[in-house]
């Protein structure tokens, strides 16, 4: 999940979230200006709210992607949209909120050196731990259209020639219900598998069209559902979790924010569980409870 409009897009499937996003740039010529103290007010209520942070030099983006729903609205004016997101006992329109202020970059087998951390290093010593019957459990947090998780579940049904003799749960979540809408339904197109190899393509993606819908049997190792991270309680219930991959997620949260969740994380991991993050980014000055670990294919955060 990522909030500037300079970094590259996720590509989502049915309604195309990535060309959704390009014609906001192309559309939001009109929309209305934004005054200082009204995007203030979005910006510290949508920091309270989930914890992203807009610091003032993205104003303009704010505007542009808050100002065609506005237009659609036939609302002319940023504090009447404040108010009524606000005052929406329902948070359907904070949902669409989020739906237009997080753009969301990933394909399957994304950052390959880092799920080869995972398939050939990480899970094998997790496994290690493991006796037949007893649950291997995997969270994708910022999961986004669904490609992370699946890559999750096609490398577990790989690499673990008996994984039907585990309890195996991969649970994915993401703030955004339209992101897990387009999860759920599995269907992409051929540039989501852009990095994806001939094998895991031909083995559990059945081509209908120019689009690819997953299997089923992949599917079935993967449970979705919404969260918002700065939500204590929900984030508590999560535990026992072997393996947590949260990569490029927290990145533009405040960094207040960022030592709450990365201690929900810590909190969630079994003793000796691994945590990857994104291959740019550091828990350098947001926590200590880690231990750095040295892959072939990359560094992992440990739980001692």
């Amino acid at each position: 999940m990522t909030l500037t409009s300079t970094l590259p897009k996720k590509s989502v499937v049915g309604d195309n979230k990535a060309a959704n996003t390009a014609a906001t740039f192309t559309e939001s010529i009109t929309a209305p200006d934004i005054k200082l103290e009204d995007f203030i007010s979005f910006r510290d209520y949508i920091h309270e709210k989930s914890g992203m942070y807009f610091p003032e030099t993205k104003m303009y983006l704010v505007k542009n992607r808050l100002g065609n729903r506005m237009n659609q609205l036939g609302i002319k004016n940023f504090k009447d949209y404040f108010y009524m997101v606000k005052y929406d006992t329902g948070m359907k329109e904070f949902n669409v909120l989020m739906n237009l202020l997080t753009t969301n970059e990933t394909s399957f087998f994304r950052n390959m050196p880092q799920i080869e951390a995972f398939t050939d290093e990480a899970l094998p010593k997790i496994m290690e731990t493991k006796q037949p019957g007893s649950t291997l459990r995997i969270w994708s947090a910022g999961c986004s259209t669904g490609e992370e998780p699946y890559t999750m579940s096609m490398n577990i049904m790989e690499k673990i020639l008996n994984y039907t003799s585990y309890n195996v749960e991969i649970i994915a979540n993401d703030i955004s219900l339209e992101v897990l809408t387009a999860a759920r339904k599995g269907i992409y197109h051929e540039l989501s598998l852009r990095t994806t190899p001939k094998l895991y393509i031909d083995k559990y993606f059945t081509k209908k069209g120019n689009v690819y819908h997953i299997k089923d049997i992949v599917k079935k190792l993967v449970k979705f559902s919404q969260i918002n991270m700065i939500d204590s309680m929900k984030m508590s219930l999560i535990r026992n979790v072997d393996i947590i991959f949260c990569r490029n997620v927290t990145i533009y949260f405040s960094d207040e924010i960022k030592r709450k969740i990365v201690k929900y994380f810590y909190n969630s991991l079994v003793k000796g569980g691994y945590y990857f993050i994104g291959h740019s980014e550091s828990l350098h000055g947001i926590s200590k409870a880690f231990k750095l670990v040295y892959f072939k294919n990359g560094l992992v955060y440990k739980k001692e």
